[in-house]
């Protein structure tokens, strides 16, 4: 792999900004200059292939209805704004082809988490992705990562898709963190950001790009690039402080 992500990368799009992994979202990002984004995509019910981080509406205004028993029609008239401010107010959910059609518009790099719905097969979710052209462009045009915490997912990408770039997601990495590499070779390692060790940051970076989750002040920033660390998602990767430490360096 011939490229890296940025040392910045939107997380969710510009998650202190606007609703998480929406329209409004990614224009954001462009009108803020942030160059990366990423986004999470799961699947419903009927299959549709909608950019959400959770497997419930809880998180728009308490609602309890779990999206395995939506389709698409009923997704579509989800408010996915008002939960974050009354001025996104009818913001709606994003699809697959959507989110991917406005990534290459605002000409955004994209680092895609398959996040497994608990209540469906993983199976149907990757290889849906994976039939997706839109994310044949942004590979072709080396801005593209795939990243998951479920490792089989991103094994069966692998066998699919050999050169897409892989990322290896660990919600806390360990001395053990390669063993479930045996059936893929990663892109880059992403790891929660408070687990990591100098010791195991050094061990990583000495064979793949290494980036931490959720960091958003500018004191973690700089402790984590003076331990090697290779980038960081953000809410806030539009803030000046902690662009000025990329900049610095």
């Amino acid at each position: 792999m011939s490229y890296l992500m940025p040392a910045l990368i939107g997380h969710r799009g510009v998650a202190s900004e606007a609703p998480e992994n929406t329209a409004i979202g990614l224009k954001r990002c462009k009108s803020l200059g942030i160059k990366w984004v990423e986004l999470d995509v799961t699947q419903a019910g009927d299959g549709s292939l909608v950019m959400m981080h959770d497997e419930t509406l809880e998180r728009f205004g308490g609602r309890p209805e779990r999206i395995s028993n939506m389709d698409r029609e009923a997704l579509m008239k989800v408010d996915a704004g008002t939960w974050f401010s009354p001025v996104f107010a009818g913001e709606p959910l994003l699809f697959l082809e959507e989110a991917l059609d406005l990534v290459k518009t605002l000409g955004l790099g994209l680092n895609l988490e398959i996040k497994v719905n608990p209540d469906l097969p993983v199976a149907p979710l990757v290889d849906a992705v994976v039939a997706n052209r839109g994310l044949d462009a942004l590979h072709n045009g080396e801005r593209l990562v795939i990243s998951s915490f479920d490792h089989t997912a991103l094994a069966r990408v692998a066998q699919q898709k050999p050169n897409w770039a892989l990322g290896a997601l660990y919600e806390g990495v360990t001395e053990q963190w390669a063993e479930s590499l045996a059936d893929f070779t990663p892109y880059s390692i992403h790891t929660d950001f408070e687990t990591l060790t100098a010791e195991l940051a050094a061990e990583i970076r000495a064979q793949y790009p290494l980036y931490c989750y959720t960091v958003n002040d500018p004191i973690t920033f700089q402790r984590l690039l003076d331990m090697g660390v290779t980038g960081v998602f953000s809410d806030r990767a539009h803030a000046p402080d902690m662009r000025a430490l990329v900049k610095a360096g």
